[in-house]
């Protein structure tokens, strides 16, 4: 508990240093390089951009800085947010250039040998969006402040003792959370999609999935063009849609980084392993829990096998019990699973567990009280080409008197 209690002031703490050059005379002093907009159009074109950054960070913030530079006089861009600067715009074009190198030429080779680059992206991906919540997201939604009333202020209702009164406040204090919480959603969502590249063997897989998300941000662009009204519109609706799935989504990001964490630094995550105790993730609903939700297996004094997690991942304990049958571990390419079986042919994947766990099968067993370990079908698929290929070319005498 402590330990993810202090994940977590970590984070906050990392993100307050992001977020702490907006603060004071820096907020107080953020340009408009558009002030000719009208309140409606400046709104729509805050919640666009606000969108648009969130599905895909590092493009969303590189675009809107070239775009603000350019559209910028010449005596003007010097005051132009850090954003909107050539360092900083070029900088993330030429990260996007790697990745789009990267996914081009990973087409034309086996999925497995481009994961590890995937899972850079992934982390990549999480450091575009912890800055632009931290030095982007507010920005613009001091903009659309501006923008909205000169005043800056906002009656909100209050109790007091005489009755009903109303009390003034900085609409700043309203919209930049609103903005901030409304990025996170969309980004989470959008997120989830690095997290099925990841886990996806097909490198066509993995470029319909950055094609899908592209399409969705290009679309989001192209209305605004046609139509800003129309462009808020939608990207509110996808902010909803977003905040509906942000639950499962939330999930998979987790699993997907400490998966993506094992992978890229072995060595660190061996030696967390706990094979008596190992971590594990659930695969589809077990006992009413959510697919994807991280926990331990372990086996108690009694003899029954349990599944220990926390809700929210930092709330109270809580165990269930394995469901009756026989139970397997199945090695995988990158991590083994654990397979129950109810009946003869009743059989399915209940636990995925991390990468660190690779090599600790029979610990597992030992430990988990398994009825053994099996290879992965992938796995015996490659060994029955190996076995026909040597059979097909093999030189010796079968049969020797």
């Amino acid at each position: 508990m402590n330990r993810r209690m202090n994940s977590i002031a970590r984070f906050c703490c990392l993100f307050l240093c992001c977020s702490s050059a907006l603060t004071g005379s820096e907020m107080e002093n953020v340009s408009t390089p558009e002030p000719d907009l009208v309140p409606g159009v400046a709104l729509s074109q805050g919640i666009t951009e606000i969108t648009g950054v969130a599905i895909s960070p590092l493009l969303g913030v590189s675009s809107v800085g070239a775009w603000r530079y350019w559209k910028t006089p010449e005596a003007a861009r010097d005051s132009l947010p850090w954003y909107a600067q050539p360092w900083a715009w070029s900088t993330g074009f030429a990260l996007l250039t790697l990745c789009f190198l990267k996914d081009s030429l990973g087409t034309a080779v086996p999925g497995l040998l481009k994961k590890p680059f995937d899972m850079v992206e992934l982390f990549e991906n999480k450091a575009s969006a912890l800055v632009a919540s931290g030095a982007f997201v507010p920005l613009i939604a001091q903009e659309m402040v501006t923008h909205l009333q000169t005043e800056r202020v906002i009656a909100v209702p209050s109790g007091s003792i005489t009755g009903l009164s109303f009390a003034m406040i900085d609409a700043t204090w309203l919209i930049v959370p609103a903005a901030v919480v409304a990025f996170l959603l969309v980004f989470v969502c959008s997120h989830a999609i690095n997290v099925l590249i990841i886990l996806s063997p097909f490198s066509t897989l993995d470029a319909l999935l950055k094609l899908m998300r592209t399409g969705v941000l290009a679309s989001v662009g192209l209305i605004y063009f046609i139509a800003p009204w129309l462009a808020a519109v939608v990207c509110v609706g996808i902010i909803v849609l977003a905040a509906w799935l942000a639950p499962s989504a939330m999930r998979l990001a987790i699993f997907g980084a400490r998966y993506a964490g094992d992978i890229l630094l072995p060595g660190q995550g061996r030696a967390r392993a706990t094979p008596e105790q190992p971590h594990a993730f659930t695969l589809g609903r077990l006992s009413g829990l959510p697919p994807r939700t991280g926990g331990r297996v372990e086996l108690r004094d009694d003899g029954s096998a349990v599944f220990r997690y926390r809700r929210w991942c930092v709330l109270d304990e809580c165990t269930i019990p394995l469901p009756d049958g026989s139970r397997h571990l199945e090695k995988g390419l990158f991590s083994p699973s654990l397979v129950h079986r109810a009946g003869e042919a009743d059989e399915a994947k209940i636990f995925v567990f991390l990468p660190r766990y690779r090599g600790h099968e029979e610990l597992l067993v030992k430990h988990l009280m398994l009825q053994g370990v099996r290879e992965h079908s992938l796995v015996r698929g490659f060994a029955a080409v190996k076995g026909w290929i040597k059979g097909m070319f093999r030189k010796e005498d079968v049969y020797q008197p």
